[in-house]
This record gives C-alpha cells, sequence and structure tokens, in this order.
C-alpha cells in the first residue's frame, strides 16, 4: 500500500523495532515523509503481514534535483527481521526502481538525501542491509561519520575568544527573523547545498542558528535543529574562505552546542563529518558511528 498518515504510526514501529541502532519516533517519520518537500506517495510504500495485517516492510525514495542532473534515493527501508528473506524487501525495492528509472533518474544512492535526510549512509554494523544492497548491485564509493558530542560534563564558554575577536570587529549572535533575506543571500552564494537545512532553523522558536559578522555582514553561521529535530542533530556550519583559520567555527560551535544543553540534551549528535580533529579538540567528541555510502548506476 502507499504510506498514509494513517499508516505512519504503525510504520514508526515497525522502524523502532528493527532497526537496533536507530531511534524512529512518530513525529520523525512525519518529517521525513510528509516534511520533506519532495516527498513522493507513489515512492512510499507499506508491505503487510496478510495474516493479521500488520506491516511487515516499508521503503522510501525521492528524487532530488541536484546542479547537474536528478538523483534518486533510497531514504528509508526497514523490513521486520522475522520476515527477511522472503523477497519482501526485493519487491519493495523492485517497486520504487522501477518508478525511478522512469521518472530519468540515471543513479540512485542510499540514505543520505540531504538536505531532509535521516543517516548519511548505511551504518556499518547493519550487515543484512550491505548484503541486500550490494546484492541487487550497489557499489561501495565512500564512507563517513557521525560524531557525538557529551553535553552534560562541558559548559562551552566563549567570553574569552570572543573577546579577542571583538577587537578584529567580529561578533556573535543569535539569527532573528529581519536576518532571513541576508541569510539566504549568504548560503546561497557560499553554501548552497545546505540553503534548505538553514531555513529550516528560522522556524524554531527560538531560532536555532547563529551567525558571526564583520561590518553588519555575515561571515559566517552555525546551524543545529534543522534535520532530524528532536534528536539534538548539529550542523550545518560554515566561514566565509578569507575568513576561516581565526577561530570563528569554534565560537560558533560552542554557542550551537551550548544551546543544545539548554535545550536539555545530554548528547549532540553531529553528522557526515569531514574534519573530525577541529570537533575532537574543540567538543572533546568521539566517532559514534561508521557509515557506507552506496550508489547504483540505472543506465
Amino acid at each position: 500500500k502507499k504510506f498514509s498518515e494513517q499508516l505512519l504510526p504503525a510504520a514508526a514501529k515497525l522502524c523502532r523495532l528493527n532497526m537496533e541502532f536507530d531511534i524512529m519516533p512518530d513525529f520523525l517519520l512525519r518529517e521525513k515523509t510528509f516534511g520533506d518537500k519532495d516527498y513522493d506517495p507513489s515512492l512510499t510504500l507499506v508491505a503487510f503481514n496478510t495474516k493479521d495485517e500488520s506491516p511487515v516492510g516499508f521503503i522510501q525514495a525521492v528524487i532530488k534535483q541536484r546542479e547537474e542532473e536528478k538523483l534518486g534515493y533510497i531514504k528509508l527501508f526497514c523490513v521486520d527481521a522475522a520476515f527477511r528473506r522472503k523477497g519482501i524487501g526485493a519487491f519493495l525495492h523492485k517497486e520504487v526502481l522501477e518508478k525511478l528509472k522512469l521518472s530519468g533518474v540515471k543513479t540512485i544512492r542510499v540514505y543520505e538525501s540531504f538536505p531532509n535526510y535521516f543517516m548519511p549512509g548505511i551504518d556499518k554494523n547493519y550487515t543484512a542491509a550491505i548484503s541486500f544492497f550490494e546484492n541487487a548491485g550497489y557499489k561501495k564509493f565512500s564512507e563517513t561519520a557521525n560524531l557525538s558530542a557529551d553535553l552534560s560534563v562541558q559548559y562551552f564558554d566563549t567570553q574569552n575568544e570572543e573577546a579577542a575577536l571583538k577587537d578584529k570587529g567580529i561578533l556573535f549572535r543569535r539569527a532573528i527573523e529581519n536576518d532571513k533575506e541576508q541569510i539566504a543571500q549568504f548560503i546561497h552564494k557560499n553554501f548552497r547545498a545546505w540553503l534548505e537545512e538553514v531555513f529550516e532553523t528560522l522556524k524554531n522558536k527560538p531560532i536555532t542558528l547563529f551567525i558571526a559578522e564583520k561590518n553588519e555582514k555575515i561571515i559566517a553561521f552555525c546551524a543545529h535543529e534543522g534535520n532530524n529535530k528532536g534528536t539534538g542533530w548539529f550542523g550545518p556550519m560554515g566561514t566565509k574562505e578569507d575568513f576561516r583559520g581565526i577561530g570563528l567555527g569554534a565560537v560558533l560551535l560552542k554557542k550551537s552546542l551550548l544551546d543544545l544543553k539548554n535545550m536539555g540534551y545530554q548528547k549532540a549528535i553531529i553528522p557526515w563529518v569531514g574534519p573530525v580533529q577541529f570537533y575532537m579538540q574543540n567538543c572533546n567528541c568521539k566517532v559514534e558511528r561508521i557509515f557506507f555510502r552506496y550508489e547504483k548506476n540505472l543506465e
């Protein structure tokens, strides 16, 4: 059946019971499905046990328009552990794959459907999922990691750092609604791929976006709670190229993490990380999960 609001609680429960390294409260599945501007009900399917009508499989695919082409993504995929190796996952996968092909998609990736994504790849501990996608012809092309920072034992004081940068004419503050136009211009020019995720932070109350300014112009930003809201999700962040290397990122990182702590989170998740050393030095984070990135050519 096609996914619907009525099926959401049962589908979320299916994911919670069968994705042992993840959480999936109803509100999060709602964000991943109906909250995605590219959500397509024809690409979001639920399989049921014919005996009791309980869901035993769930798949969501989306199509994202990137700069040069349309990319397809298997955004979410779960099969009840008791019903695996019975062709349910293969059937669901085949159904969405055919629709992706008809839509002109030539390349498909697994899970990393930014800006609204659940995880940046397949967790290396999901052996069954790795086996399934490799058997279906997907090729591993990269790895990435999620870090975690324990917020309960850190305070993230930035007074001294901010004072030193203020002498250079640089100020830090939480963004406000009136900043939206300038934020849009800055992100579009410097970090276009993150525009939608950053805009999600402007919907939060209070806004979960911090900026650095010089001469009243934005030169850096740091966001949180823009994706996977309600889970302590950090990022994205970025600094204009000619202002890098002077400590702006460290201050903004700490301000965001302190805000997450004040919101009641014990832990921050720092996803899809490149520079591990930067985060380790500034928030004593640890590598929590490793993800394998897969793609399949449909031509």
